[in-house]
């Protein structure tokens, strides 16, 4: 018991300490001359006991118990007064007074004072061992305490003596195999219109996975999440009996298993990473999966991710995937520009999914390159496209490369992603082509009749306006009906007819102004195009202008 004194009168402190050294040898008894002093002794040492005197100065031992039920210290303070006076008395009890002495005091008092004090702190010791058990206990079952062992267990930092108090210890210590599943919710199908429901707490799932494993040896399996959430991840730690490569594909159809009837509920995906397998005389189990955990888990989380290729199923043995294949990626980009031009975007994205199916190269192409690669054919495009498709598709392409693409769960939404960008980029490249078109075809028909007394070719407007020669006669036949040298002859026609009825130049002087350097050649395509020669229509154009009509 440790015990503090206060008293300002030196002969009545000395004479305190010496009866309870001697009452009490194994005592810790300490002295204070005032309350200020006792305050400070009190809050460094904390003493079971304090016996004080009332009259002091600087703080008498009134105020200095006001002090320690202030501060919320709780030591039992024993008011030691030469003055036998009510008033004293009930104001210490108030504040939280143990017992009240008179001066001077006598032995036997304190001596029983003393033993009432005892037993009551060590009742109190008893109750609070009892409370700290207790608060251990109740740690100890709560599953966030289960839950941060568990992961120590993962880290290769739990102690085998902390692990012991977890159920799962014996299947933890003999562990050789690890699988991580990833429960991600509402991927089941909706049936009937209906949204599917919410998966049940991740427990079950738990249990499932345990009494799969369990076939093939002791197994335990916990959540590493309290919460069900979207991509809740559960470990399953397995002693497999028989570790050949025959188990570990038993294994693995036993949690596809476990996939196929969790559908409803969302989809499941396990990465399955095991020890090297023990010499045939090897003995018990070593135990010494504590320390294995770490690598196992690093590798069962490895290999999880690779269950973003279809080809899986969704469960993934680390040793079938890990080193990973040398990716080959073989998709050019102006190659895929030149498909995009085409009428229809077929070719653009056969071309972009051959790319990306050799590159997943049946699987054990890591998944985050997948990602950098079609993130980076989205940015190249965009770059290649940057002047020519509209820019508001522009910026989805660049969403969807910088945020879309990152967040893909499978290979099969990363190439429909791609996908789809490619339809939107051909789209704005023929809304905007069919717009381009449509004017260059209207400054080409100005240009021929500026320029139709030349010795106007196809091949020369289509150098001109920056086309191919066959594609601009299609497009030019496609938008207007007629070819260009029937544009140009109508160009023509059209002059000879106004100089024609002008009636002051000749017909090889009209033929010559006309583009036609023979004259006979001029005649017969006049004749051709009106249905009269230059001559007849210049004579009859007057007749049947009287008439009121235009030739």
């Amino acid at each position: 018991m440790n015990i503090l004194i206060v008293d300002d009168e030196p002969r009545h402190l000395r004479g305190m300490a010496a009866m309870l050294r001697a009452m009490r040898p194994d005592a810790d008894v300490a002295t204070a001359k005032d309350g200020e002093a006792a305050l400070a002794a009190v809050r460094d040492a904390r003493p079971d006991v304090v016996l004080s005197d009332i009259q002091m100065p600087n703080m008498d031992g009134l105020a200095f118990l006001r002090r320690l039920e202030e501060e919320d210290i709780a030591t039992k303070v024993v008011m030691v007064s030469a003055y036998d006076l009510f008033a004293y008395a009930q104001t210490a009890l108030r504040h939280g007074a143990y017992d009240y002495l008179l001066k001077p005091v006598d032995a036997e008092k304190v001596e029983a004072l003393l033993e009432r004090l005892e037993a009551q702190l060590a009742a109190e010791r008893e109750a609070q061992a009892s409370s700290d058990a207790l608060r251990q206990r109740l740690r100890e079952a709560s599953p966030a305490y289960r839950s941060r062992q568990l992961h120590r267990w993962l880290a290769g930092e739990l102690p085998p003596d902390e692990g012991a108090g977890l159920a799962e210890w014996p299947a933890l210590q003999a562990a050789n195999v690890l699988v991580l599943t990833e429960a991600v919710r509402g991927d089941g199908a909706e049936a009937d219109g209906a949204a599917a429901p919410e998966p049940p707490p991740l427990e079950e799932l738990a249990e499932r996975l345990a009494l799969a494993a369990s076939a093939f040896g002791d197994a335990c399996a916990f959540a590493l999440q309290t919460e069900p959430a979207p991509g809740a991840r559960l470990v399953t730690a397995l002693r497999l009996a028989r570790p050949a490569p025959e188990a570990r594909r038993a294994l693995r159809g036993a949690l596809l298993a476990v996939a196929e009837a969790w559908r409803p509920r969302g989809a499941l995906a396990h990465g399955i990473a095991a020890l090297p397998p023990e010499p045939p005389d090897a003995g018990p189990p070593r135990g010494d999966a504590a320390a294995a955990a770490p690598g196992l888990y690093r590798r069962a989380q490895q290999a999880l991710a690779y269950a973003f290729h279809a080809e899986w199923r969704g469960a993934v043995d680390a040793d079938d995937v890990l080193p990973p294949a040398k990716p080959v990626f073989r998709l050019d980009g102006e190659q895929l520009f030149e498909a995009l031009q085409e009428p229809e975007p077929a070719a653009a994205e056969a071309l972009c999914a051959e790319a990306f199916r050799e590159l997943a190269a049946g699987g054990r192409c890591e998944p985050r390159l997948m990602k950098d690669y079609a993130a980076l054919t989205l940015m190249k495009l965009k770059s290649r496209t940057r002047d020519i498709i509209d820019t508001r598709v522009g910026s989805v392409v660049t969403e969807t490369a910088v945020s879309d693409v990152p967040a893909c769960r499978s290979a099969e939404a990363l190439i429909a992603l791609l996908l789809g960008s490619l339809r939107e980029v051909h789209k704005s490249l023929h809304e905007r082509k069919q717009g381009r078109s449509e004017l260059i075809v209207d400054q080409c028909l100005g240009w021929i009749q500026e320029r139709f007394a030349e010795d106007l070719t196809l091949e020369a407007a289509a150098e001109r306006f920056h086309f191919n020669a066959s594609y601009f006669s299609t497009l030019l036949k496609a938008r207007t009906g007629r070819s260009f040298s029937e544009h140009v002859t109508d160009a023509r026609i059209r002059r000879a007819k106004e100089l024609l009825l002008a009636g002051q130049l000749r017909i090889y002087e009209i033929a010559e102004q006309c583009g036609y350097r023979d004259t006979k050649y001029f005649t017969r395509m006049f004749k051709r195009q009106v249905g009269l020669s230059p001559e007849a229509y210049k004579h009859a154009a007057p007749r049947a202008n009287e008439g009121g009509e235009t030739p």
